[in-house]
């Protein structure tokens, strides 16, 4: 059973890549807005699906420089 159609969406955020990977928010559909970000330092996000089975594969990171 794969678990059915995406139920939420785990904003995950990171300070470089040989940082962790955080939680940075979640969301109920495709969209999300962060605030707090410390400007001029670059971070990374990714996005993880969660349904009724769990986590599923996280998508390709997006680097962006506040």
């Amino acid at each position: 059973m794969d678990g059915g159609a995406p139920r939420v969406y785990r904003l995950k955020c990171r300070e470089g890549p040989e940082s962790l990977w955080q939680d940075a928010g979640v969301a109920l559909t495709t969209e999300c807005s962060l605030s707090g970000q410390e400007r001029g330092k670059e971070w990374e996000y990714r996005v993880v699906a969660m349904n009724r089975a769990g986590e599923g594969v996280a998508s390709n990171a997006a680097t962006v420089v506040s």
